[in-house]
């Protein structure tokens, strides 16, 4: 049986809640709510989430037969409304359609400030293999303060986070600006809803002050950290055809060019073999001064860590220096050979020149690369004057610009620095991701007045996507109370 359906009976805990929590004489803080929530209920709640195998539609083609997607969705609702009963749960869903959750909170004590907008997403990446002995990516389990299973730090803990912050605040009479949130089902498999979804919510949203998009990383867990920019995504397939047919390398091989080797001279126009530099003038930017200096403090801060990657042998990176590493890995343009066809394995091989070599590129390029521009770029530098006059074709071809958050409020940014401060101890931080997030655009544009507030847990720890991942849990006891702190600062209006 699967784990999901053993533990579907007991996956809605008991609901203490609002008659054990909202006792003043068991909450004197805000911090010890929190605590308190995070051992209790909103834990329960993620354990619940993490069995849910709610994969994303990329990976699981029956998505909507299944209904894990909807029922995750559910779920949330479910916890949600109980606990704000005066609050909009909305479910939305259509045939064919990933479904999400639209919530409305009520301002409280009433607070005339702007609304605070949350983002975040319940679908999960598959299982993949390696889990270590008692983990597993359906069974939620707590270890060395970690809650590990899939969809932990990747996304689950982002609704949960956010709604027991507001708790938090309405527990210790603090009062707080409207609510509202969209909590998707489809950001593993690029939110091609989500554009239509923000298009069809954002008139019922106000005029948000600060969007919270609890979906991002961070570089370590010593404060809060803030995603400045990330990098967008130009790809295509690439096909080269030298025969109708493979035929007897030993007869023909001398005389037929080889398919893998004008690939390689097509590879060569794009980037440099020696130093992965990407050859192009329309795939780079000059850095932003304003920039620099964060970047500068990063590197400062994480020194040989940013470079720390299971290299085998003795591999070494592209560059030793941590500033040069971060601005290669988010400032520069990158090309990533990430599938191949035509390749028969080695065990496979025989002696044939074989008729065709098929690659899937993908690059990473800067924010502020005009992203159909550099495809357009990249298809004429292997199209053109092919060697050997050999077939190419080009096909499935992507290109979504980066991201560049604007500059925060002033509001925000002292408010933001005044909580990582008085939780962690140091000064907010901005971090670069080397990562597409497309829909960003979509946020920018539906909320044109809004500030980014780019927060989140995943770090290299934890193994987002892969093994092992895990929530580490007393970085989000800290982050819920941040968020506490930040949307309790937020303006009112005169």
């Amino acid at each position: 049986m699967h784990p999901y359906a053993e533990k579907k009976a007991s996956r809605i805990p008991g609901l203490p809640f609002l008659t054990e929590l909202l006792d003043a004489k068991k909450m004197t803080t805000l911090k010890e709510y929190i605590h308190h929530s995070w051992e209790g209920e909103t834990l329960d709640a993620m354990k619940a989430f993490i069995r849910i195998p709610s994969k994303s539609s990329a990976f699981d083609a029956e998505w909507e037969k299944h209904g894990f997607l909807l029922e995750a969705v559910k779920d949330a609702a479910q916890w949600g409304k109980k606990r704000f009963p005066s609050g909009t749960f909305e479910i939305l869903s259509k045939p064919g359609v990933t479904p999400a959750l639209f919530i409305d909170l009520p301002a409280s004590n009433g607070h005339t400030g702007r609304p605070v907008f949350f983002y975040g997403h319940f679908d999960k990446q598959p299982e993949t293999n390696g889990w270590s002995e008692g983990l597993g990516p359906w069974l939620p389990v707590v270890k060395n303060d970690r809650l590990y299973g899939r969809g932990s730090a990747d996304d689950g803990y982002s609704f949960y986070t956010a709604l027991t912050a507001i708790l938090a605040l309405e527990a210790a009479g603090t009062a707080h600006p409207r609510i509202v949130g969209f909590f998707e089902t489809d950001e593993e498999s690029g939110s091609k809803d989500l554009g239509a979804y923000l298009h069809e919510i954002a008139p019922l949203c106000g005029d948000p002050c600060v969007l919270a998009i609890l979906d991002l990383g961070i570089c370590d867990h010593h404060r809060l950290w803030l995603t400045s920019s990330l990098r967008g995504v130009v790809g295509f397939k690439l096909k080269v055809e030298v025969l109708t047919h493979p035929v007897h390398s030993g007869i023909a091989s001398g005389i037929v060019p080889s398919s893998f080797a004008v690939m390689r001279e097509l590879l060569d126009r794009l980037e440099d073999p020696r130093t992965g530099r990407v050859l192009l003038p329309e795939f780079h930017v000059s850095l932003p001064e304003e920039h620099k200096k964060a970047i500068e403090r990063c590197a400062a801060i994480l020194g040989k860590e940013v470079i720390k990657f299971p290299f085998a042998g003795d591999t070494e990176p592209r560059s030793s220096d941590p500033v040069q590493a971060i601005l290669r890995n988010t400032w520069e343009p990158t090309l990533s050979i990430l599938g191949a066809d035509g390749l028969p394995s080695t065990s496979e091989a025989s002696a044939l020149l074989r008729a065709s070599t098929s690659l899937s590129l993908s690059f990473r390029i800067p924010p502020r690369v005009d992203p159909q521009a550099a495809l357009k770029a990249a298809v004429a530098a292997v199209t053109e004057n092919v060697p050997s006059h050999a077939r190419v074709t080009v096909w499935d071809c992507r290109a979504e610009g980066g991201f560049e958050a604007p500059a925060l409020a002033a509001w925000l940014e002292e408010a933001t620095h005044a909580a990582s401060k008085s939780l962690w101890g140091n000064d907010f931080e901005y971090c670069f991701e080397g990562a597409t997030i497309g829909t960003m655009k979509d946020f920018s544009s539906s909320f044109p007045n809004a500030s980014f507030l780019n927060l989140g847990v995943l770090g290299a720890e934890e193994n987002a996507h892969a093994p092992n991942e895990s929530l580490p849990l007393d970085y989000v006891r800290k982050l819920t109370e941040a968020i506490a702190d930040i949307v309790a600062a937020v303006p009112q209006k005169d």
